[in-house]
């Protein structure tokens, strides 16, 4: 019979069979928004025996931190919290498990926090908005437009005077301007040219064969007076073979042509004997193609 009783009280009574008991306390009980509360439990009477805090699961109270450096030595832990609203506030009980399975559940009392404002609630009624006051007239506000205007004139005037009496690029207004050579006479200075930069000896094949479409292109445009600089080889071969132009162009210039865009814009390689040959056969077509000026003496004549 005493064994029985004994057995009742430590299945139905773990508590008083363990001698386990709570030392809760929240501090300070009153605080002001966003100061730090704090929350310790300490179990006594359960040395050596598992144990395990819940952490309070409140919407009122924030759980900042928490500070579990003394579980093993004193079974005590502490959680930093934080109210951030005004009013009385009551922190339920939280269940702290004690022992292994079955577990003794210790139950902490219901603590409570006031949090109160920073400073007193002295406001009673809002105050009525002031009447709008006018400003008395300043002349310095108007000097300041005056000299916005005035750096504007200003800055228009020195434009104007380096327009007019600049010599930099255009001369002075009324000048005569230097006369562009003629059509062939610039061609051929220009191949000339391309031919004594020895592109091919140092192997810059796609410089050559751009600046000689330059030059060619340049030539037709200037002779014949249509947009060859801005025309795409095909274009170009459309306009020279309407029958208004000499025969040759179509069909000695327009191969080189091709040629150069295959180089320009394929990698192709041509032999560099053939860049030679592209500077002979511009010759030869700016001379057959050249304006030629009517005889001075019939003119006279008529």
């Amino acid at each position: 019979m005493r064994v029985l009783i004994w057995l009742l009280i430590w299945v139905v009574f773990p508590t008083l069979a363990l001698g386990a008991q709570l030392e809760t306390s929240l501090i300070p009980n009153t605080a002001h928004i966003g100061d730090t509360l704090q929350l310790r439990i300490r179990v006594k009477g359960a040395e050596g025996t598992p144990i395990r805090f819940i952490p309070p699961d409140n919407e009122d109270f924030v759980v900042l931190r928490v500070d579990s450096s003394n579980i093993g030595a004193a079974n005590e832990i502490s959680f930093i919290l934080a109210l951030y609203d005004l009013g009385q506030f009551t922190l339920p009980q939280l269940p702290v498990l004690v022992g292994s399975a079955p577990a003794e559940t210790l139950w902490t009392p219901l603590l409570s926090a006031t949090i109160s404002p920073l400073l007193p609630d002295s406001a009673q009624s809002p105050l009525p908005l002031k009447p709008y006051r006018s400003h008395p007239f300043q002349w310095r506000e108007l000097l300041a437009w005056w000299w916005i205007l005035a750096l504007a004139v200003i800055a228009g005037i020195a434009y104007w005077l380096w327009h007019r009496y600049s010599r930099k690029s255009t001369g002075a207004p009324g000048a005569p301007k230097i006369p562009l050579l003629p059509p062939h006479d610039e061609a051929v200075r220009s191949l000339i040219l391309l031919r004594d930069k020895k592109y091919p000896a140092r192997g810059m094949l796609k410089e050559f064969f751009t600046e000689y479409s330059h030059v060619m292109r340049r030539y037709l445009e200037r002779r014949f007076e249509f947009p060859a600089l801005e025309m795409t080889t095909f274009d170009l071969e459309n306009e020279l073979g309407d029958g208004n132009y000499p025969a040759s162009l179509a069909e000695r210039l327009l191969p080189v042509l091709r040629e150069a865009d295959l180089v320009k814009f394929a990698k192709h390689v041509p032999d560099f004997q053939r860049c030679d040959g592209c500077i002979d056969l511009g010759f030869e077509l700016v001379e057959l193609t050249r304006s030629r000026p009517e005889n001075t003496q019939e003119a006279l004549a008529a």
